[in-house]
């Protein structure tokens, strides 16, 4: 059946229309759940997983992995937001704009609910605006990583409420946080407490506010996992330095702390609830080169003035070539350098415009592509990003569209395929990506044009091009953990089958789910489908 209209919001004619809890678990690493549930860590998890369905999501954070939320929430791909990044590249003037979450119009799937009559609630969604008007009841950004929207709710006096009832949330900016350990056992303190928090509202609302659908989100394994990943990775070089404030386990600390939480929720649902626990992405070490992808582009030949590939320089060993070290932006330097709390204390000081020039030039240097057919945009620190100059879509565009952008494109990807680890011989690219071959929306040209995946299932330093040679890198990131590339989803309750795994599976798919699961039709705009619909029919 063709999806209906997006405005077709009335529920279908089915008895199978079923109360719904869906729970976000922000950039929670399967992973790591898989390993703690079989040491009987995770018991909750255990459960879900024995008695309902385990689905393995392919996630868009292989590209752009800030649009993961509005992907889960909308159903769409990141080609149908006007955002992909809160730092984007601007192609009407070639220069880079400041982009908030409110700016996305394609509708989540709770609107659709609320139009068709369902009571929904809406608790702290990740990257989620504040909607409008809405059957039920709305918290944006009480307690969410990195969410750039206001601090609201609907209505207005439940914020107000829960912060005379809860507090702040106290973990705040996370990134506000220095990287020394005595600061970062404070951290690890207000995260676990976080935790707790969160479930207590979240315990609260659900018995408390009328709802049919009711969406929550833990916000701590984003945060505690960018900060702690190398307490917890044997395999990283910062593991094993000296752990006088116990921050080895902060991160298993947190999960099994969110799994206790869940505990508690899942003893309040009764028979006819339908649970969703969802993790957009995952968590792993942080090993990339996006920060030199403009010299890199350079050295291979797409800067200024173009480089020869040496004769013969292919067949040479990567150990007998000269090497070269990468140069660094100093603004990067500098943020690495200045304790987390002054920075912000200065960000806070400073008019709009300034703050913003220096979140540029932290991001992109000095900025100046003028003349450069390929250069680099910024995007999410795991995944580099590339814009072409098209000539009739950018600013002074050079290159002409069709074929030869097209060619262009091909020829960068197969040289960044080409980059590899000189130490152990192993590619440090994983996948390149055409955006324009893999998302369609109409606001597709504002994407980058290619995204580079790096490899971090190993350490490397350092990367060899049979182009330029050896190009050591040198760290520009406080942050020892990000994003990795896909995600889960775990279903449980009535008519869910027990013990059975989905592959192949998108973000796409849980808003259709969700919607299938209330009787409410998939809108047209959607580009996965239910996922109950893959499942054995019992």
């Amino acid at each position: 059946m063709a999806p209906l209209p997006d405005r077709m919001t009335q529920r279908l004619e089915s008895s199978e229309r079923y109360r719904q809890l869906v729970i976000g678990l922000d950039a929670m690493e399967w992973l790591l759940v898989e390993q703690w549930m079989g040491q009987g860590k995770m018991p909750t998890f255990q459960r879900l997983v024995q008695q309902g369905v385990r689905a393995s999501l392919r996630s868009v954070s292989e590209q752009l992995p800030d649009t993961v939320w509005p992907a889960v929430f909308t159903g769409a791909n990141p080609a149908k937001f006007e955002k992909y990044f809160y730092v984007q590249y601007d192609p009407a003037t070639a220069g880079l704009k400041h982009v908030s979450d409110d700016v996305i119009q394609t509708r989540p799937f709770w609107e659709y609910l609320s139009d068709a009559g369902v009571p929904v609630g809406v608790v702290d969604a990740p990257h989620a605006k504040a909607s409008r008007q809405l059957k039920g009841f709305q918290v944006a950004n009480w307690g969410s990583h990195a969410t750039k929207t206001s601090r609201v709710s609907t209505p207005p006096e439940l914020l107000a409420e829960i912060d005379r009832r809860f507090g702040k949330h106290p973990v705040g900016d996370c990134d506000a946080t220095d990287c020394q350990p005595k600061a970062l056992a404070g951290l690890k303190q207000r995260v676990l407490d976080g935790v707790r928090k969160h479930g207590e509202l979240f315990r609260w609302v659900m018995r408390t506010r009328e709802w049919e659908t009711l969406v929550v989100a833990f916000s701590a394994p984003h945060c505690i996992g960018h900060h702690f990943w190398h307490w917890l990775d044997p395999q990283h070089p910062r593991h094993g330095e000296k752990d006088e404030y116990g921050l080895a386990d902060a991160i298993e600390l947190v999960y099994r702390a969110i799994d206790r939480e869940l505990g508690q929720m899942l003893e309040m649902v009764d028979s006819r609830t339908r649970v969703m626990l969802v993790a957009a992405h995952g968590m792993g070490p942080i090993y990339h080169a996006s920060w030199n992808l403009p010299e890199i582009l350079e050295l291979l030949g797409y800067g200024r003035t173009p480089h020869e590939s040496r004769p013969g320089s292919g067949a040479r060993s990567a150990k007998s070539e000269p090497k070269r070290t990468a140069k660094v932006n100093p603004w990067r330097v500098l943020k690495m350098v200045l304790p987390g709390r002054l920075q912000y204390a200065i960000k806070a000081m400073l008019p709009r415009w300034a703050a913003d020039e220096l979140l540029f030039r932290w991001y992109a240097g000095d900025r100046n592509w003028k003349g450069l057919r390929a250069f680099a945009i910024p995007n999410n620190d795991t995944v580099g990003a590339i814009r072409i100059s098209v000539r009739g879509r950018d600013h002074a565009g050079l290159v002409e569209p069709g074929e030869p952008y097209r060619a262009l494109c091909r020829e960068i990807s197969d040289r960044l395929m080409e980059l590899t680890d000189p130490v152990t011989g192993r590619h440090v690219v994983k996948k390149v990506t055409l955006l324009h071959e893999e998302f369609q929306g109409p606001f597709v040209d504002g994407l980058p044009d290619l995204t580079v995946l790096w490899e971090t299932s190993f350490p490397w330093s350092q990367l060899h091009s049979p182009v330029f040679g050896t190009l050591d890198i040198r760290r520009q990131d406080g942050r020892t953990g990000s994003h990795s590339d896909h995600g889960f989803a775990l279903m449980y309750g009535p008519e869910v089958p027990h013990g059975q795994v989905l592959d192949e599976c998108t973000l796409y798919d849980v808003a259709p789910t969700i919607l299938a699961n209330a009787g409410v039709p998939t809108p047209g705009h959607m580009d996965g489908r239910s996922l109950t619909a893959r499942w054995p029919q019992q």
